[in-house]
């Protein structure tokens, strides 16, 4: 076994792929693998958001957020339960159960997490009439 080094796309690339945003992506989400044969995706998303407007689910897909920087706030609810909506420190990965309502913030000044799911997302949305804002109490 030669040195321990440190993983960059160049280095690592004859091995697999580096989860990160492309050197010239401005998008805050971007689909970096896709398996089609066997269907499901892996992206990355980058947020700044210190408030939410609105929730989404996936009644026919698991979806999982994986923590990559920053510190992120996932906001959740049962299907049925929406205005019972709890928010967790995403500081462990975690896979959403089909139909679970979900949204991200930031407490830092931008988040990333890694996302795998299915490849086709269907997706219903709710739009709530004041954004909700997590606040950090001392």
């Amino acid at each position: 076994m030669g040195r321990l080094k440190s993983i960059h796309k160049e280095d690592f690339a004859r091995f697999g792929k580096v989860l990160e945003f492309s050197e010239n992506c401005t998008e805050p989400f971007e689909i970096v693998i896709t398996e089609e044969t066997e269907p499901w995706r892996l992206a990355v998303f980058r947020y700044t958001n210190k408030m939410i407007q609105r929730m989404e689910c996936h009644p026919t897909s698991l979806e999982s957020f994986e923590p990559l920087s920053g510190i992120t706030v996932l906001v959740v609810a049962e299907h049925e339960k929406l205005e019972d909506y709890e928010a967790f420190i995403l500081d462990k990965p975690i896979c959403l159960y089909k139909g679970i309502w979900h949204q991200v913030l930031a407490l830092t000044d931008e988040a990333q997490v890694k996302i795998a799911e299915n490849l086709e997302v269907n997706s219903e949305f709710y739009d709530f009439e004041k954004p909700l804002e997590v606040k950090v109490l001392g």
